[in-house]
């Protein structure tokens, strides 16, 4: 009996690890530095880029290739070139193409440079980024430094990576809780960071931050450091709409410092908003876009892949049944104050998106979730057989 429940145990796992796409089991981590040797340059003065690229994962990295165009500030001097330990580098593109990485090895690349602008802008930020299709970590796929015209310069890359929100149901007197996500990519770090919030119309009463650093629609950081990031919630009064709308919600970052890349300091959200006095949250024979509440607060976007799949097999499946549909009210009706939860813990969205994992695979890769169904089926056939063999004799 112990010898098949360990029979059973391994043809499980081996059937999982069918379903799971190969690009999550393969392990290559190449992991990006840079370092300039004249932070302050005189003028005329070269300066020296250097990139580390080293893999810290367990498997070979391959096709590893690492874009890195000098700034419109900067430019290589004539007469001089850059200097990959391995594999080439295009100056005109910036791409370095390293070609292979074994593990634990790794490739360096010398850019010098000389600022060409004729007034020297305060931050002059050289960025490095990798791209390796099976990259195990992608936090480290980005390396930057920056010369600046002085040495009271700091450097900033303020950012909304992320913002979200849901509402909550019958039993919360329908709020909107929303939370915003802000970084810094650095090199230095930021200080006297703010995060605005409008609204379109004013349509959401008493919309408001009520994280610790907020007060009203605005939140102020001390201090954020390079590399960092820090997550804000908001929320509204109680709502009561007699039809259904969407509002927009625009969002805004600043600091004290130079901001060399402004184009990710403003982010603009619509939010679905249902029609309170029912409860409904879902009406079928409207095919606008509802929001998969749980989802969404898991993975933190309704962009997000995985929520998109999700919503997919809700409209090319559940809604053509009548149970389907019959399960979509049901879920619409009781899941915003779940989802609601669930956005404000860290370790709940973690949960919730391992316990999501099985079904978006099995949306995205049937015929694997069809070969698991077929091993677990088999084998319990066949341990019934054998238990029905046993009683016969």
């Amino acid at each position: 009996m112990r010898l098949h429940l360990i029979r059973v145990i391994v043809l499980t796992a081996a059937a999982t690890f069918a379903l799971v796409p190969q690009r999550l089991c393969a392990a290559p981590d190449v992991a990006l530095q840079m370092t300039v040797d004249v932070v302050v340059p005189a003028a005329g003065q070269p300066v020296q880029f250097t990139i580390t690229a080293s893999n810290i994962g367990t498997d070979a990295a391959n096709g590893v290739q690492v874009t890195d165009r000098l700034p419109a500030a900067l430019r290589i001097p004539p007469g001089m070139a850059a200097f990959p330990s391995t594999g080439t580098y295009d100056a005109a593109t910036g791409v370095w193409s390293i070609g292979s990485l074994a593990s634990g090895a790794r490739a360096t690349l010398v850019i010098p440079a000389i600022v060409a602008a004729t007034t020297q802008p305060p931050c002059s930020v050289n960025v490095a980024e990798v791209s390796l299709a099976r990259d195990a970590d992608a936090t480290n796929d980005r390396a930057v430094a920056a010369v600046k015209a002085s040495v009271t310069n700091q450097c900033a890359d303020l950012a909304i990576v992320s913002s979200g929100g849901n509402v909550h149901g019958c039993d919360y007197s329908f709020e909107l809780k929303y939370w915003v996500t802000v970084s810094n990519a650095g090199p230095d770090d930021a200080h006297e960071v703010y995060l605005d919030m409008t609204q379109s119309a004013e349509i959401v009463p008493r919309l408001r931050f009520v994280s610790n650093q907020c007060d009203g629609l605005r939140c102020t950081f001390a201090t954020l450091p390079a590399g960092a990031s820090v997550t804000v919630d908001a929320k509204s009064g109680n709502l009561d709409f007699n039809n259904r709308k969407y509002v927009t919600f625009s969002f805004a970052v600043s600091g004290s410092e130079t901001d060399y890349a402004t184009a990710n300091n403003q982010r603009v959200d619509n939010i679905f908003i249902p029609t309170t006095p029912s409860c409904n949250y879902y009406d079928d024979s409207d095919d606008s876009d509802g929001g998969c509440f749980i989802a969404t607060a898991a993975y933190g976007s309704v962009l997000e892949p995985r929520v998109a799949a999700l919503r997919q097999f809700r409209d090319q499946y559940l809604e053509r049944t009548g149970l389907g549909r019959a399960f979509i009210r049901l879920y619409y009706r009781h899941s915003p104050p779940v989802a609601a939860v669930i956005a404000e813990h860290e370790w709940l969205r973690f949960l919730v998106r391992m316990l999501l994992t099985p079904l978006v695979l099995t949306i995205a890769f049937p015929l694997r979730a069809l070969l698991l169904a077929g091993l677990m089926a088999g084998t319990l056939l066949a341990r019934a057989g054998r238990q029905a063999e046993r009683r016969s004799g």
